[in-house]
Formats: C-alpha cells, structure tokens, sequence
C-alpha cells in the first residue's frame, strides 16, 4: 500500500507519555500512513520507549535521532524526509482518536482547494475534570483571534493535516518561532489556499507542565516577531493586544485575588484594552468549557480509553 500521509511527531524527554502517543497513531482507522518519530536529543528514556514501541507494534515506522535543535526543526527534518502526500503533525503528549487521520484524508481528497485541514479538540489535564472542547468556525476569524491572542488557536501542530505539494518543503515551520511556529504557519497557508475546519474532534491536547505556551518571556518574543511579520496584513492593533495578552500571562502567576484586583483597575484607568483582553478571555473559557460539559460523558470517555 503506497503512504499517503506522512505523520511527523518532534520528541524531546516525553518518557511518560510517548508509548499512549504513538498507540493513538497506531489505532488509527486507516493505514496508508508511515510515522516518523524525531528524537530531538533526548536525555531520559524517551527514545528507548519509542524503539521498544515500534519493534512490538505494527507499522510503518521510522524512528531519527538528531542533535537537539527545538521542535520547529525536528518537525522540519521529519517534513524533509517524508514520502506522503499529506503532511499530519502530532506532539509527543497528546492524543488522536482512531477516526482523525481518516476524515482529514477524505476532506483533503474531496476538495482540491483546501491545503490544510484542521479538527475541532479538547484540551484536558487529567481524566477527571472536565475537558474544554475548542470548535472553530470560520478560518479567517479563527487565524485572526489566533494572531491577537484572544482566542484559541487551531491547534496546528498536533492535529494539522498539510497538502504536502502545496508549499516547498523548506518553508514550513519558522525555527526562529519557539512557540508560535503552528501560528505563522496557519496564516501562511490561508493565503495559499483554503484552510477546511472539521468539526469532529480530532485531538486530545494535553496540558502539562513547561509547555512553551506558559513561558511568557518566550512567548513575549515570537508575539514580536509576528507583530513585525503580519502588522501591515490586519487593522487590528497587534502590539497592544500583545501587551495585554502577556500582562494576564504573568498576572496569573500572582494569583486570583491580584488578577481580580487588577481587572477591577483596569475597568477605571486607561487600561481598557487589558479588561477587554481579560473579557474575551474569559468568554472564550467558558465556552469551551461549556461545550466540553455537553460532551463530557464522551469526550472523557475517550480520554480514559487512549490514555490508559
């Protein structure tokens, strides 16, 4: 059977997730897959797992060390390599239910305008509480609200499917974008064509310590990069809504009484487009959160059953 798509997972010290990882990939529903698990330098048992894994599990797998160089590359490097014509992106952590790889392929095949596909997700921390489930509707908007960072983002690295022909091999993810690399890519990739949104969930995204997201120093970077990289492409005001952004960021780290405080100052003072970040924050929390409550007897069950 010829590969067809080419699933490309970045590793790094991921020892205690990888094997449920890679099970989500091996459960899938479809087959004409090959799997290519970059080991960035890893310096716990990561690597072994993966071998382990791949000798006891049928497959098409291809297992790559490298020098550790951050994700953007090791995801380069797999893209490099690949032989599919679509390209699928999963972290090292996060889960797939059996379907994903099956209904982006379809979608993708069935229309020749679309260049990435992308699912709806749940984000969970644990197999108890309550996951929130992310759906976007419209690409334009979600790319936008991504870019300003007043809305969830796609999700792209862990639960993007790429037309691998659509765009050169060398100019997929930005390693000099520690954090927002997905970010940039998704706006690329609406100008060369359509971006389809399923809305099936295709992705369970887990929240854990030291991700990249929660660094704000690191974040604060890649904001500045993208705010010289797209400013003139929208009339929204990016740097602002940045700053704003990376305030709430650090403000958690104080604690929800000094957040309260400081969204009731932000209410009378020229801070308007703190509170304004705050309140769209806010919204998109709840509703996720309560989507996730209407799906929770499923989604949880899912949840359970993958990360086993």
């Amino acid at each position: 059977m010829p590969v067809e798509i080419s699933v490309i997972i970045p590793l790094y010290n991921k020892e205690e997730f990888i094997e449920r990882t890679l099970r989500s990939v091996a459960s899938q529903d479809i087959h004409n897959w090959e799997c290519i698990i970059i080991d960035d330098g890893s310096t716990d048992s990561s690597l072994k797992k993966v071998r382990e894994f791949t000798n006891n599990h049928p497959g098409n797998w291809r297992v790559i060390e490298q020098v550790n160089s951050g994700q953007a590359r090791a995801r380069n490097h797999g893209v490099e390599i690949a032989e599919g014509k679509y390209l699928a992106f999963l972290d090292a952590d996060d889960l797939w239910p059996a379907d994903k790889l099956r209904l982006q392929f379809n979608a993708l095949e069935n229309d020749t305008e679309a260049v990435l596909a992308l699912s709806a997700f749940a984000i969970f921390r644990g197999h108890r509480s309550v996951p929130r489930v992310v759906r976007h509707m419209n690409p334009q908007k979600m790319n936008l609200k991504w870019l300003l960072m007043n809305g969830f983002g796609g999700g792209l690295e862990s639960v993007g499917m790429i037309r691998g022909s659509s765009v050169p091999k060398n100019e997929l993810f930005d390693s000099s974008l520690s954090t927002s690399s997905g970010l940039d890519l998704s706006l690329r990739m609406a100008v060369i064509g359509k971006i389809l949104l399923l809305p099936q969930i295709g992705l369970y995204y887990r929240l854990s310590e030291g991700q990249w997201h929660g660094d704000s120093s690191e974040l604060g970077k890649n904001l500045s990069l993208l705010c010289n990289r797209y400013q003139g492409a929208f009339k929204a005001n990016l740097t602002s809504s940045h700053a704003a952004y990376l305030f709430w960021l650090s403000a958690r780290g104080f604690g929800k009484k000094y957040v309260l405080m400081e969204a009731f100052k932000s209410m009378f003072t020229l801070h308007d487009k703190r509170f304004h970040m705050l309140a769209s924050l806010i919204i998109r929390n709840v509703s996720s959160k309560l989507r996730g409550l209407v799906m929770q007897r499923q989604t949880l069950a899912a949840i359970n059953s993958l990360d086993s």
